[in-house]
């Protein structure tokens, strides 16, 4: 029998124990992470991509339109690739050193529109996209393993993919930009019944046909280069990716955006506990999958080079997921003994010295054990983020319910040294976000932070001195500068994942962690490594299907790829040194 949808009602893990930021770095990719859910849904409706030109001159500039065929409509990709810039690669958005641009056209893109981005592009903050353009997007190429891959493709062999797997993609994404940002359509304006209208959709479907430009990229040059030139193995294209660095700027988006962050982990929990009361018995496509994709999971860690200074080494990750297939097979045989069949629950969860991480690992599988219902969950990820004010509420009432949902940032003691040390702002020259020392900002500087504890103190002890049955309205007539905070804490009471429970003005924390939770466990990026706790670097949509692969049947689970092998390829003698600078790869 197929497993049954869960109930609507909240369910998941205490907020308290779920909200740290080291618990909140935990969480892992799964298939409510917007790179998943967007490729189940290809997969799903059977999407096609079709390219429908493609230029490419020697020197790497070129133009390509891409039309992606969806269940009802159809929307053109438009990208402009240029020669590798000599100067030297940073992170920042601002950079105009691209190797890739391109835009995200909801509809045919006629020769006006090609046009307009080509020319409005470039100019980025003062440039502006056509009314139907959903996103513009922009990308570097890998130093270390393009130019690789296409003397490896001339010479009629493949690439080196043990180097290759050392950065996992032949592009980077410096820009996904929607929403409204530079003209973009906004999201809401998408409308309920449109393909891409789940939150980021539109961005991470950029980032695809990025990864589908840099492969044919790569082969068009080769094929310049020698008329003996081969394609990319069909495996190796697939396990490519493409790359993406975030930095501060997604700790301001998580505590910019509340409801949305609540929403996605409530409907992950949601999917968790309906999983977690799967019966299963042996032989069954539950008990099956789940053995099979922690064994995938163990496999694609093992084969993770990377080092990791903030999070879980790959090597703890792997020993303890052996520990839970281990397990597995031990528990089944307690409850054959008892005549009964064990739920999912019973075979994984309470493992012995089990890491977070592993059983953040653990749980993304659960996701999948139940397709149907966690595809339902990751539809329902839309929410409203009007803040709202009631000022009928009592001032005893709103006090109480800073007491009770706000405990932990009642308690942050804000005295200690360094506790406030940090101010968040954005760059004027570079218009980035930063997080510096209050003490040696200029004067003016516009503060950022989402000062969460700060917010509740300073309001409690606002409160502390009213009548408690003073309405909340009487009160901010007369203190409207405290509108704000009641309308935000207000409007989350009765959201318990929306608010990381972090002291953000505190020297000691460490933006890594939530930059961690928005990269992995929201957008679905992998292999998700820190640089100095600052910045947080990972990998899209490796292993997923290809644009040929769509349309031909399901290929299965395509997250966690092994490492291809094809038997003749052109080794990497010396790879280029890791940058030291905090370029990416």
């Amino acid at each position: 029998m197929a497993p049954q949808p869960s109930p609507a009602g909240p369910a998941g893990r205490p907020a308290a124990e779920l909200m740290t930021p080291t618990a909140l770095s935990s969480l892992q990719a799964g298939r409510l992470s917007s790179a998943r859910s967007l490729v189940n849904r290809m997969l799903r409706e059977d999407w096609r991509v079709e390219r429908r030109s493609l230029t490419v001159e020697a020197d790497g500039s070129g133009e390509a339109v891409y039309r992606i065929h969806t269940a009802d409509r159809v929307m053109d990709f438009v990208a402009f690739a240029f020669p590798p810039s000599s100067q030297e690669r940073t992170l920042r958005i601002f950079d105009l050193g691209w190797d890739m641009m391109g835009a995200l056209l909801d509809g045919p893109a006629t020769t006006e529109d090609i046009e307009h981005t080509r020319n409005e592009m470039p100019r980025l903050y003062h440039g502006r996209a056509t009314a139907h353009t959903l996103t513009w997007c922009r990308a570097n190429r890998s130093l270390r393993v393009f130019e690789h891959v296409v003397q490896a493709l001339a010479a009629g062999r493949q690439p080196d993919t043990v180097a290759l797997a050392r950065v996992g993609y032949l592009m980077r994404n410096i820009g996904l930009d929607g929403n409204g940002t530079f003209g973009t359509r906004t999201f809401l304006a998408y409308g309920e019944d449109h393909p891409l209208a789940v939150p980021y959709h539109a961005q991470l479907l950029s980032a695809y046909m990025m990864r589908e430009l840099s492969a044919d990229l790569v082969e068009a040059l080769a094929a310049r280069r020698s008329d003996t030139a081969v394609a990319l193995d069909p495996r190796v294209r697939r396990f490519l990716g493409v790359g993406n660095s975030s930095a501060l700027g997604l700790v301001l988006w998580v505590g910019n955006h509340p409801m949305l962050v609540d929403r996605w982990i409530s409907q992950r929990e949601r999917a968790l506990a309906h999983a977690r009361g799967l019966g299963a018995a042996p032989g069954t496509a539950v008990r099956d999958t789940l053995v099979a994709l922690l064994e995938r999971a163990a496999l694609y860690h093992s084969e993770d080079v990377n080092e990791y200074t903030c999070f879980t080494p790959a090597e703890r990750i792997v020993a303890d997921l052996r520990r839970v297939l281990a397990a597995i097979p031990r528990r089944a045989a307690a409850a054959k003994a008892d005549g009964r069949i064990p739920t999912v629950a019973e075979l994984v969860d309470g493992v012995e010295d089990v890491c977070d991480e592993a059983a953040e690992v653990v749980n993304s599988v659960l996701t999948e054990l139940d397709p149907e219902e966690s595809d339902r969950l990751a539809v329902g990820l839309t929410v409203d983020e009007t803040f709202r004010r009631d000022g009928s509420t009592a001032v005893g009432e709103l006090r109480a319910l800073l007491a009770e949902r706000y405990a932990w940032a009642l308690a942050v003691d804000r005295t200690a040294p360094g506790a406030v040390a940090n101010t968040w702002y954005k760059s004027r020259s570079a218009e980035e976000p930063r997080c510096g020392a209050t003490s040696e900002l200029p004067e003016g500087t516009v503060d950022l932070t989402v000062d969460v504890p700060g917010m509740v103190q300073h309001l409690d002890g606002v409160l502390a001195a009213e009548d408690p049955a003073l309405p909340v309205g009487r009160l901010l007539a007369r203190r409207p500068e405290l509108r704000g905070a009641v309308e935000r804490l207000q409007s989350l009471a009765g959201h318990a994942y929306a608010v990381p429970h972090a002291n953000i003005r505190d020297a000691a924390f460490v933006p890594a962690r939530i930059i961690r939770l928005a990269n992995a466990a929201l957008y679905g990026l992998e292999r998700t490594k820190d640089y100095l706790g600052r910045d947080l670097r990972g990998v899209i949509f490796q292993g997923a299907p290809t644009a040929a692969d769509l349309g031909v049947g399901a290929p299965g689970p395509w997250f966690w790829p092994a490492v291809p092998r094809p038997a003749d390829t052109l080794v990497l003698e010396a790879p280029a040194p890791a940058p030291s600078n905090g370029a990416a790869r």
